[in-house]
Protein backbone atom coordinates (compact mmCIF):
# COMPACT_ATOMS: atom_id res chain seq x y z
CA UNK A 1 0.00 0.00 0.00
CA UNK A 2 2.93 2.80 0.76
CA UNK A 3 4.12 1.52 -2.63
CA UNK A 4 1.22 2.54 -4.53
CA UNK A 5 1.22 5.68 -2.15
CA UNK A 6 4.15 7.01 -3.23
CA UNK A 7 3.59 6.28 -6.75
CA UNK A 8 0.58 8.37 -6.73
CA UNK A 9 2.70 10.91 -5.31
CA UNK A 10 5.66 11.06 -7.35
CA UNK A 11 5.58 8.56 -10.62
CA UNK A 12 1.98 9.63 -11.31
CA UNK A 13 2.18 13.49 -11.45
CA UNK A 14 5.78 13.24 -13.77
CA UNK A 15 3.03 11.05 -16.32
CA UNK A 16 0.11 13.37 -16.51
CA UNK A 17 2.55 16.06 -16.95
CA UNK A 18 4.19 14.12 -19.84
CA UNK A 19 1.23 12.91 -20.97
CA UNK A 20 -0.08 16.80 -21.55
CA UNK A 21 3.37 17.58 -23.31
CA UNK A 22 3.77 14.92 -25.09
CA UNK A 23 1.44 13.15 -27.78
CA UNK A 24 1.54 9.93 -26.82
CA UNK A 25 -1.44 8.95 -28.47
CA UNK A 26 -3.49 9.80 -31.94
CA UNK A 27 -1.66 11.54 -35.02
CA UNK A 28 1.59 13.10 -35.06
CA UNK A 29 1.52 16.68 -34.27
CA UNK A 30 3.65 19.54 -35.63
CA UNK A 31 3.40 23.00 -34.41
CA UNK A 32 4.95 25.67 -36.55
CA UNK A 33 6.69 29.02 -34.49
CA UNK A 34 6.40 31.66 -36.58
CA UNK A 35 5.49 35.61 -37.74
CA UNK A 36 2.82 36.91 -40.03
CA UNK A 37 3.95 34.71 -42.84
CA UNK A 38 2.98 31.87 -40.68
CA UNK A 39 -0.23 33.29 -39.85
CA UNK A 40 -1.07 34.39 -43.35
CA UNK A 41 -0.80 30.27 -43.49
CA UNK A 42 -4.10 29.89 -42.30
CA UNK A 43 -5.63 33.52 -42.64
CA UNK A 44 -5.13 33.58 -46.28
CA UNK A 45 -7.10 31.18 -48.17
CA UNK A 46 -4.08 30.09 -49.92
CA UNK A 47 -1.55 29.81 -47.11
CA UNK A 48 0.94 27.17 -46.70
CA UNK A 49 -1.29 25.73 -43.93
CA UNK A 50 -4.17 24.71 -45.84
CA UNK A 51 -1.96 23.75 -48.49
CA UNK A 52 -0.23 20.74 -46.34
CA UNK A 53 -3.51 20.03 -44.49
CA UNK A 54 -5.02 19.24 -48.33
CA UNK A 55 -2.19 17.75 -49.28
CA UNK A 56 -2.01 15.43 -45.70
CA UNK A 57 -5.31 14.40 -46.43
CA UNK A 58 -5.51 13.50 -49.73
CA UNK A 59 -2.78 11.35 -49.10
CA UNK A 60 -4.46 9.70 -46.21
CA UNK A 61 -2.57 10.90 -43.70
CA UNK A 62 -4.09 12.20 -40.62
CA UNK A 63 -0.41 14.06 -39.23
CA UNK A 64 -2.03 17.48 -37.37
CA UNK A 65 -0.35 20.93 -38.33
CA UNK A 66 -0.46 23.59 -36.42
CA UNK A 67 1.00 27.18 -37.15
CA UNK A 68 1.74 29.81 -34.08
CA UNK A 69 1.76 32.95 -36.00
CA UNK A 70 2.37 36.34 -34.60
CA UNK A 71 3.03 39.58 -37.01
CA UNK A 72 6.28 41.46 -36.33
CA UNK A 73 7.53 38.34 -33.54
CA UNK A 74 11.40 38.00 -34.06
CA UNK A 75 13.55 34.74 -31.94
CA UNK A 76 13.88 37.63 -29.22
CA UNK A 77 9.98 38.60 -28.62
CA UNK A 78 9.17 35.05 -29.36
CA UNK A 79 11.59 33.99 -26.18
CA UNK A 80 9.08 36.08 -24.42
CA UNK A 81 5.74 34.69 -25.53
CA UNK A 82 7.17 30.88 -24.87
CA UNK A 83 7.90 32.39 -21.21
CA UNK A 84 4.37 34.05 -21.48
CA UNK A 85 2.89 30.76 -22.47
CA UNK A 86 3.22 28.39 -18.88
CA UNK A 87 0.30 30.62 -17.52
CA UNK A 88 -1.55 33.12 -20.21
CA UNK A 89 -3.66 31.80 -22.88
CA UNK A 90 -2.17 34.58 -25.32
CA UNK A 91 -3.51 34.32 -28.95
CA UNK A 92 -1.36 35.34 -32.16
CA UNK A 93 -2.43 36.62 -35.69
CA UNK A 94 -4.92 32.98 -36.01
CA UNK A 95 -8.92 33.19 -34.19
CA UNK A 96 -8.99 30.21 -32.29
CA UNK A 97 -5.63 29.26 -31.64
CA UNK A 98 -3.81 29.97 -28.27
CA UNK A 99 -0.16 29.20 -27.62
CA UNK A 100 -0.37 27.65 -24.25
CA UNK A 101 -3.07 25.41 -25.08
CA UNK A 102 -1.23 24.54 -28.21
CA UNK A 103 2.06 24.19 -26.34
CA UNK A 104 0.22 22.17 -23.43
CA UNK A 105 -0.94 19.72 -25.58
CA UNK A 106 2.57 18.85 -26.83
CA UNK A 107 4.43 17.92 -30.29
CA UNK A 108 6.25 15.07 -31.73
CA UNK A 109 8.02 18.01 -34.45
CA UNK A 110 8.54 21.83 -33.52
CA UNK A 111 9.42 23.39 -37.04
CA UNK A 112 11.00 27.41 -36.57
CA UNK A 113 10.49 29.53 -39.53
CA UNK A 114 11.53 33.13 -38.22
CA UNK A 115 14.09 35.51 -39.06
CA UNK A 116 11.83 37.90 -41.28
CA UNK A 117 11.45 40.70 -38.78
CA UNK A 118 15.16 40.35 -37.54
CA UNK A 119 15.96 41.59 -40.67
CA UNK A 120 13.52 43.54 -41.46
CA UNK A 121 13.57 45.63 -38.24
CA UNK A 122 16.39 45.18 -37.91
CA UNK A 123 16.66 43.34 -34.56
CA UNK A 124 20.41 43.05 -34.83
CA UNK A 125 23.47 45.20 -36.63
CA UNK A 126 24.39 43.49 -39.92
CA UNK A 127 28.12 42.96 -38.10
CA UNK A 128 29.76 40.56 -36.47
CA UNK A 129 28.82 41.73 -33.24
CA UNK A 130 25.16 41.74 -33.62
CA UNK A 131 25.30 38.03 -35.89
CA UNK A 132 26.56 36.71 -32.77
CA UNK A 133 24.23 38.08 -30.51
CA UNK A 134 21.79 36.49 -33.11
CA UNK A 135 23.52 33.22 -32.88
CA UNK A 136 23.08 33.03 -29.23
CA UNK A 137 19.55 34.02 -28.84
CA UNK A 138 18.88 31.17 -31.32
CA UNK A 139 20.43 29.18 -29.31
CA UNK A 140 18.22 30.10 -26.22
CA UNK A 141 15.22 30.25 -28.34
CA UNK A 142 15.68 26.39 -29.28
CA UNK A 143 16.45 25.83 -25.77
CA UNK A 144 13.32 27.33 -24.20
CA UNK A 145 11.39 25.38 -26.66
CA UNK A 146 13.15 22.01 -25.64
CA UNK A 147 11.87 22.99 -22.00
CA UNK A 148 8.49 24.28 -23.05
CA UNK A 149 7.45 21.10 -25.68
CA UNK A 150 9.92 17.71 -23.95
CA UNK A 151 8.34 15.95 -25.87
CA UNK A 152 9.01 16.75 -29.39
CA UNK A 153 11.40 14.10 -30.75
CA UNK A 154 12.18 16.78 -33.34
CA UNK A 155 12.71 20.06 -34.11
CA UNK A 156 13.49 21.57 -37.58
CA UNK A 157 15.03 25.04 -38.26
CA UNK A 158 14.44 26.53 -41.26
CA UNK A 159 15.86 30.24 -42.85
CA UNK A 160 13.24 33.09 -43.84
CA UNK A 161 12.00 33.35 -47.16
CA UNK A 162 13.11 36.40 -49.65
CA UNK A 163 12.82 40.30 -48.46
CA UNK A 164 12.38 42.59 -51.84
CA UNK A 165 12.42 40.30 -54.99
CA UNK A 166 16.09 40.87 -55.74
CA UNK A 167 18.38 37.80 -54.04
CA UNK A 168 20.98 40.41 -54.34
CA UNK A 169 20.01 43.30 -52.44
CA UNK A 170 21.93 44.14 -49.40
CA UNK A 171 18.60 42.84 -47.06
CA UNK A 172 19.05 39.12 -48.35
CA UNK A 173 22.81 39.49 -48.71
CA UNK A 174 22.09 40.12 -45.05
CA UNK A 175 19.30 37.28 -44.53
CA UNK A 176 21.44 35.06 -46.52
CA UNK A 177 23.54 35.54 -43.57
CA UNK A 178 21.39 34.43 -40.61
CA UNK A 179 20.64 31.37 -42.87
CA UNK A 180 24.04 30.29 -42.29
CA UNK A 181 23.61 30.90 -38.45
CA UNK A 182 20.11 28.90 -38.35
CA UNK A 183 22.39 25.56 -39.80
CA UNK A 184 24.99 26.18 -37.93
CA UNK A 185 22.78 26.17 -34.69
CA UNK A 186 20.73 23.25 -36.26
CA UNK A 187 24.35 21.51 -35.73
CA UNK A 188 25.37 22.75 -32.72
CA UNK A 189 21.72 21.91 -30.87
CA UNK A 190 20.98 18.50 -32.45
CA UNK A 191 18.41 19.88 -34.69
CA UNK A 192 17.11 19.59 -38.24
CA UNK A 193 18.11 22.26 -40.66
CA UNK A 194 15.84 22.16 -44.01
CA UNK A 195 16.88 24.82 -46.50
CA UNK A 196 13.16 26.49 -47.06
CA UNK A 197 15.13 29.65 -48.37
CA UNK A 198 17.13 27.38 -51.19
CA UNK A 199 13.77 26.47 -52.33
CA UNK A 200 11.80 29.72 -52.44
CA UNK A 201 15.22 31.16 -54.21
CA UNK A 202 15.04 28.62 -56.52
CA UNK A 203 11.30 28.33 -57.73
CA UNK A 204 11.97 32.31 -57.69
CA UNK A 205 14.91 32.03 -60.13
CA UNK A 206 12.85 29.83 -62.49
CA UNK A 207 10.00 31.62 -62.53
CA UNK A 208 11.86 34.86 -63.78
CA UNK A 209 13.73 32.92 -66.13
CA UNK A 210 10.55 32.26 -68.20
CA UNK A 211 8.70 35.59 -66.93
CA UNK A 212 10.32 38.87 -66.37
CA UNK A 213 7.47 40.17 -64.22
CA UNK A 214 7.06 37.18 -62.15
CA UNK A 215 6.26 38.49 -58.71
CA UNK A 216 6.45 36.05 -55.35
CA UNK A 217 5.47 38.39 -52.64
CA UNK A 218 2.47 40.57 -52.14
CA UNK A 219 4.27 43.34 -50.68
CA UNK A 220 7.85 42.49 -50.64
CA UNK A 221 7.94 40.87 -47.80
CA UNK A 222 4.94 37.94 -47.43
CA UNK A 223 4.23 35.55 -49.85
CA UNK A 224 1.75 35.22 -52.57
CA UNK A 225 -0.03 32.31 -53.16
CA UNK A 226 3.31 30.41 -55.75
CA UNK A 227 4.92 31.49 -52.58
CA UNK A 228 2.94 29.96 -49.94
CA UNK A 229 2.95 26.57 -52.66
CA UNK A 230 6.57 27.00 -52.56
CA UNK A 231 6.79 26.52 -48.64
CA UNK A 232 4.45 24.08 -48.92
CA UNK A 233 6.50 21.78 -50.73
CA UNK A 234 9.18 22.79 -48.64
CA UNK A 235 7.27 21.60 -45.30
CA UNK A 236 6.34 18.41 -46.75
CA UNK A 237 9.80 17.27 -47.48
CA UNK A 238 11.14 18.86 -44.33
CA UNK A 239 8.70 16.32 -42.80
CA UNK A 240 10.39 13.70 -44.69
CA UNK A 241 6.90 12.96 -46.86
CA UNK A 242 8.88 13.20 -49.34
CA UNK A 243 6.27 10.97 -52.00
CA UNK A 244 3.31 13.59 -50.65
CA UNK A 245 5.77 16.47 -51.42
CA UNK A 246 6.27 14.79 -55.22
CA UNK A 247 2.61 14.90 -55.71
CA UNK A 248 1.98 17.76 -54.48
CA UNK A 249 4.74 19.60 -56.77
CA UNK A 250 3.49 17.87 -59.44
CA UNK A 251 0.00 19.56 -59.07
CA UNK A 252 0.48 22.76 -57.64
CA UNK A 253 4.47 24.04 -58.47
CA UNK A 254 5.58 21.90 -61.05
CA UNK A 255 5.10 24.00 -64.02
CA UNK A 256 8.09 26.39 -62.53
CA UNK A 257 10.16 24.04 -60.77
CA UNK A 258 10.13 22.04 -63.95
CA UNK A 259 11.99 25.28 -65.60
CA UNK A 260 14.99 23.94 -64.44
CA UNK A 261 15.05 22.64 -68.37
CA UNK A 262 14.50 26.25 -69.70
CA UNK A 263 17.04 28.29 -71.52
CA UNK A 264 17.13 31.66 -70.32
CA UNK A 265 17.97 34.62 -67.82
CA UNK A 266 16.56 36.82 -64.91
CA UNK A 267 18.06 40.45 -64.74
CA UNK A 268 18.31 42.21 -61.35
CA UNK A 269 19.26 46.13 -61.91
CA UNK A 270 21.89 46.57 -58.71
CA UNK A 271 22.75 49.37 -56.10
CA UNK A 272 26.41 50.74 -56.31
CA UNK A 273 28.94 51.10 -54.02
CA UNK A 274 29.94 54.91 -52.88
CA UNK A 275 30.79 57.94 -55.46
CA UNK A 276 34.29 58.01 -56.63
CA UNK A 277 36.53 60.40 -54.61
CA UNK A 278 37.07 63.36 -56.55
CA UNK A 279 34.84 66.02 -55.96
CA UNK A 280 31.90 66.22 -58.76
CA UNK A 281 30.66 69.49 -61.04
CA UNK A 282 27.82 70.67 -58.74
CA UNK A 283 26.26 72.04 -62.23
CA UNK A 284 26.40 69.24 -63.62
CA UNK A 285 24.76 65.49 -63.09
CA UNK A 286 27.86 63.33 -62.16
CA UNK A 287 28.72 60.43 -64.41
CA UNK A 288 27.70 57.19 -62.30
CA UNK A 289 27.63 53.40 -63.83
CA UNK A 290 24.61 50.93 -64.01
CA UNK A 291 24.97 47.41 -63.07
CA UNK A 292 22.61 44.77 -64.07
CA UNK A 293 23.09 41.12 -61.93
CA UNK A 294 22.17 38.30 -63.69
CA UNK A 295 21.38 34.55 -63.03
CA UNK A 296 22.30 31.96 -66.06
CA UNK A 297 19.63 29.16 -66.75
CA UNK A 298 21.28 26.52 -69.00
CA UNK A 299 23.18 29.25 -71.34
CA UNK A 300 26.57 30.63 -71.29
CA UNK A 301 27.60 34.46 -70.28
CA UNK A 302 28.92 34.13 -74.63
CA UNK A 303 25.02 33.69 -74.74
CA UNK A 304 24.03 36.79 -73.50
CA UNK A 305 24.16 39.81 -75.79
CA UNK A 306 23.46 43.71 -75.75
CA UNK A 307 21.26 44.24 -78.34
CA UNK A 308 20.29 48.13 -76.75
CA UNK A 309 22.42 50.04 -74.19
CA UNK A 310 19.05 52.05 -74.32
CA UNK A 311 21.46 55.12 -74.81
CA UNK A 312 24.02 54.01 -71.90
CA UNK A 313 27.60 53.21 -72.98
CA UNK A 314 28.10 49.29 -72.26
CA UNK A 315 31.95 48.73 -70.94
CA UNK A 316 31.84 45.06 -70.29
CA UNK A 317 30.22 41.74 -68.59
CA UNK A 318 31.97 39.16 -66.74
CA UNK A 319 31.11 36.07 -64.09
CA UNK A 320 30.39 37.23 -60.08
CA UNK A 321 31.74 33.64 -59.74
CA UNK A 322 33.40 30.79 -61.85
CA UNK A 323 32.25 28.48 -59.70
CA UNK A 324 28.01 30.27 -60.16
CA UNK A 325 26.03 30.59 -62.49
CA UNK A 326 26.13 34.75 -61.58
CA UNK A 327 27.12 37.43 -63.87
CA UNK A 328 27.14 41.51 -64.22
CA UNK A 329 26.49 43.34 -67.11
CA UNK A 330 28.74 46.90 -66.39
CA UNK A 331 27.02 50.09 -68.33
CA UNK A 332 28.53 53.61 -68.03
CA UNK A 333 25.68 56.66 -67.31
CA UNK A 334 26.96 59.81 -68.08
CA UNK A 335 24.22 61.67 -70.69
CA UNK A 336 21.38 61.12 -68.02
CA UNK A 337 19.36 59.37 -70.67
CA UNK A 338 17.57 58.18 -67.85
CA UNK A 339 14.90 56.30 -67.85
CA UNK A 340 15.72 53.72 -70.41
CA UNK A 341 14.92 50.44 -71.41
CA UNK A 342 18.36 47.73 -72.11
CA UNK A 343 17.44 45.29 -74.25
CA UNK A 344 19.50 41.81 -74.06
CA UNK A 345 19.62 39.08 -76.38
CA UNK A 346 19.06 36.04 -74.22
CA UNK A 347 19.55 32.90 -76.07
CA UNK A 348 16.73 32.71 -78.72
CA UNK A 349 14.91 35.53 -76.46
CA UNK A 350 15.02 38.84 -76.06
CA UNK A 351 14.78 40.80 -71.93
CA UNK A 352 13.77 44.01 -71.11
CA UNK A 353 15.44 45.63 -68.26
CA UNK A 354 14.32 49.01 -66.90
CA UNK A 355 16.75 51.66 -65.97
CA UNK A 356 15.50 54.49 -63.56
CA UNK A 357 17.18 57.62 -62.81
CA UNK A 358 19.14 56.75 -59.37
CA UNK A 359 18.89 58.76 -55.89
CA UNK A 360 21.90 59.23 -54.09
CA UNK A 361 21.60 58.12 -50.25
CA UNK A 362 23.57 58.17 -47.62
CA UNK A 363 22.27 56.68 -44.49
CA UNK A 364 24.15 55.37 -41.05
CA UNK A 365 23.45 58.87 -38.51
CA UNK A 366 21.93 56.59 -35.19
CA UNK A 367 19.69 58.07 -32.77
CA UNK A 368 18.64 56.56 -29.67
CA UNK A 369 15.52 55.11 -29.60
CA UNK A 370 12.45 57.61 -29.26
CA UNK A 371 9.06 56.69 -28.21
CA UNK A 372 6.80 58.35 -30.88
CA UNK A 373 7.32 59.80 -34.39
CA UNK A 374 6.86 63.19 -32.69
CA UNK A 375 9.46 62.50 -30.60
CA UNK A 376 12.36 62.87 -33.43
CA UNK A 377 14.98 64.57 -32.11
CA UNK A 378 15.47 67.01 -35.17
CA UNK A 379 18.11 68.95 -33.01
CA UNK A 380 20.22 66.14 -32.68
CA UNK A 381 20.32 65.25 -36.47
CA UNK A 382 21.77 68.78 -38.03
CA UNK A 383 24.72 67.25 -40.03
CA UNK A 384 26.94 68.79 -42.57
CA UNK A 385 24.52 67.22 -45.13
CA UNK A 386 21.70 70.05 -43.76
CA UNK A 387 24.06 73.01 -43.34
CA UNK A 388 25.00 72.57 -47.34
CA UNK A 389 21.37 71.91 -48.35
CA UNK A 390 20.12 74.94 -46.44
CA UNK A 391 23.17 77.26 -48.16
CA UNK A 392 22.10 75.87 -51.76
CA UNK A 393 25.37 73.70 -51.94
CA UNK A 394 25.09 69.95 -53.52
CA UNK A 395 25.59 67.92 -51.05
CA UNK A 396 27.09 65.40 -53.54
CA UNK A 397 29.82 67.82 -53.66
CA UNK A 398 30.89 67.29 -50.16
CA UNK A 399 31.74 63.27 -50.98
CA UNK A 400 32.51 61.61 -48.05
CA UNK A 401 30.83 63.62 -45.13
CA UNK A 402 32.95 63.61 -41.83
CA UNK A 403 31.70 63.52 -38.57
CA UNK A 404 34.55 64.96 -35.53
CA UNK A 405 37.20 63.75 -38.07
CA UNK A 406 36.28 60.58 -39.30
CA UNK A 407 33.92 59.48 -42.27
CA UNK A 408 30.77 59.16 -41.18
CA UNK A 409 29.21 58.00 -44.46
CA UNK A 410 28.89 58.55 -48.16
CA UNK A 411 26.46 58.65 -51.37
CA UNK A 412 25.69 55.50 -52.39
CA UNK A 413 23.80 54.84 -56.51
CA UNK A 414 20.64 53.55 -55.54
CA UNK A 415 18.34 52.25 -58.48
CA UNK A 416 14.64 52.09 -58.07
CA UNK A 417 13.27 48.87 -59.62
CA UNK A 418 10.45 46.48 -59.51
CA UNK A 419 12.13 44.49 -57.40
CA UNK A 420 12.19 47.14 -53.95
CA UNK A 421 9.42 48.59 -51.74
CA UNK A 422 8.77 51.13 -54.76
CA UNK A 423 7.28 48.10 -57.30
CA UNK A 424 7.85 50.09 -60.64
CA UNK A 425 7.61 53.25 -58.95
CA UNK A 426 10.52 55.18 -60.64
CA UNK A 427 10.52 57.89 -57.75
CA UNK A 428 10.18 55.39 -54.81
CA UNK A 429 13.51 54.58 -52.59
CA UNK A 430 13.99 52.25 -49.56
CA UNK A 431 17.14 53.56 -47.33
CA UNK A 432 16.98 50.29 -45.96
CA UNK A 433 18.21 48.75 -49.19
CA UNK A 434 21.60 50.33 -48.14
CA UNK A 435 23.89 49.37 -45.16
CA UNK A 436 23.84 50.51 -42.37
CA UNK A 437 20.04 50.75 -41.89
CA UNK A 438 19.44 49.73 -37.71
CA UNK A 439 16.48 51.16 -36.06
CA UNK A 440 16.09 54.71 -35.17
CA UNK A 441 19.21 55.31 -37.97
CA UNK A 442 19.04 58.80 -40.36
CA UNK A 443 19.50 58.91 -44.18
CA UNK A 444 19.40 61.58 -46.58
CA UNK A 445 18.31 61.43 -50.10
CA UNK A 446 19.66 63.35 -52.93
CA UNK A 447 17.94 63.40 -56.62
CA UNK A 448 18.16 65.63 -59.75
CA UNK A 449 15.50 67.37 -61.31
CA UNK A 450 16.14 69.22 -64.78
CA UNK A 451 13.26 71.60 -65.55
CA UNK A 452 13.01 73.29 -69.41
CA UNK A 453 12.05 76.39 -67.59
CA UNK A 454 11.44 78.25 -64.35
CA UNK A 455 7.86 76.79 -63.23
CA UNK A 456 6.07 76.27 -60.39
CA UNK A 457 5.09 72.30 -59.75
CA UNK A 458 3.96 69.57 -57.23
CA UNK A 459 6.05 67.00 -55.12
CA UNK A 460 4.20 64.50 -54.30
CA UNK A 461 5.40 62.52 -51.49
CA UNK A 462 4.21 59.36 -50.58
CA UNK A 463 5.97 56.37 -47.47
CA UNK A 464 6.15 53.41 -49.25
CA UNK A 465 5.36 49.93 -47.45
CA UNK A 466 2.99 48.59 -45.15
CA UNK A 467 4.85 49.55 -42.35
CA UNK A 468 7.15 52.39 -42.92
CA UNK A 469 7.65 55.76 -40.69
CA UNK A 470 9.51 58.10 -42.50
CA UNK A 471 10.10 61.52 -40.48
CA UNK A 472 10.30 63.97 -43.49
CA UNK A 473 12.57 67.19 -43.50
CA UNK A 474 13.69 68.02 -47.62
CA UNK A 475 15.70 71.41 -48.77
CA UNK A 476 15.35 72.38 -52.33
CA UNK A 477 17.93 74.44 -53.98
CA UNK A 478 18.50 76.16 -50.38
CA UNK A 479 15.22 76.36 -49.45
CA UNK A 480 13.63 74.12 -46.58
CA UNK A 481 10.25 73.04 -47.93
CA UNK A 482 8.59 70.26 -45.91
CA UNK A 483 8.94 69.32 -42.70
CA UNK A 484 6.62 66.45 -41.50
CA UNK A 485 5.49 62.81 -40.75
CA UNK A 486 4.28 60.30 -43.19
CA UNK A 487 3.35 56.92 -42.12
CA UNK A 488 0.42 54.56 -42.58
CA UNK A 489 0.80 54.31 -38.80
CA UNK A 490 0.45 57.76 -38.40
CA UNK A 491 -1.68 60.92 -39.02
CA UNK A 492 -1.34 60.50 -42.83
CA UNK A 493 1.10 58.53 -45.46
CA UNK A 494 0.71 60.94 -48.20
CA UNK A 495 1.21 64.12 -48.54
CA UNK A 496 1.98 67.19 -51.19
CA UNK A 497 3.89 70.55 -51.52
CA UNK A 498 3.49 73.19 -54.18
CA UNK A 499 7.03 74.01 -55.31
CA UNK A 500 9.64 76.16 -57.61
CA UNK A 501 11.84 75.28 -60.08
CA UNK A 502 14.41 76.91 -61.67
CA UNK A 503 15.05 76.32 -65.46
CA UNK A 504 17.86 73.73 -65.26
CA UNK A 505 19.37 71.56 -62.61
CA UNK A 506 17.80 71.74 -59.50
CA UNK A 507 18.97 69.67 -56.58
CA UNK A 508 16.05 68.36 -53.93
CA UNK A 509 17.90 66.95 -50.63
CA UNK A 510 15.70 65.04 -47.90
CA UNK A 511 16.80 64.20 -44.65
CA UNK A 512 14.49 60.94 -43.71
CA UNK A 513 14.46 59.74 -40.15
CA UNK A 514 12.65 56.69 -39.33
CA UNK A 515 11.99 54.74 -35.87
CA UNK A 516 12.09 50.44 -37.49
CA UNK A 517 10.74 48.03 -39.90
CA UNK A 518 10.49 49.57 -43.29
CA UNK A 519 11.90 52.76 -44.19
CA UNK A 520 10.61 53.74 -48.01
CA UNK A 521 9.18 56.73 -49.13
CA UNK A 522 9.04 58.69 -52.65
CA UNK A 523 9.51 61.86 -53.89
CA UNK A 524 7.51 62.73 -57.05
CA UNK A 525 8.35 66.44 -58.35
CA UNK A 526 4.50 66.55 -61.53
CA UNK A 527 5.51 69.30 -64.09
CA UNK A 528 6.06 69.87 -67.48
CA UNK A 529 8.98 68.64 -69.46
CA UNK A 530 10.87 67.46 -65.94
CA UNK A 531 13.75 64.89 -66.33
CA UNK A 532 15.61 63.13 -63.40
Amino acid sequence: MKIIQTFLKTALPALLLLAATTCVFGAERVLVVGDSITGHSMNLAYGFTHEVRNALAEAGNDMEFVPLGGSGQTIFSWRGIIANSYDNRQRLDIADIYVKDEFDKGADTLIVHLGMNDALRPSIKSDDEGYAKWHKEYKALVSDLRKRVPGASRIILTPPTLLTENPFAFKNLFMDKLGEIVEGVAKEENCEFYDLRKDFKHGFLNARFQNPQFRITLDFVHPNEFGHQLMSWSFLKALGLTEIADAYAQKRVAPELKADDYAGAAFFVMDFPPLPSPPIDPNEKPTTFVLIAGVLNNLTLDQIKVKDAGGLNFIKSGKRDDNKPFFNLLFENKDWKLPCDVVLQVGENERTVRVNAPYFVATGVPLEPFARPEDFPRDKTTTAIDEAALKGINPLTLHEVKENGKPAFAWYRYYPTQDKTGADNPNAVDLADLPPANEFDVGYVVRYVTSPKAQKCVLKLNSEGFSTTAIETIYLNGQKIYDDILSPRHLKSKDEVEVELKEGLNVMTARVGHTSWQWGTSFDFQGEGLKY
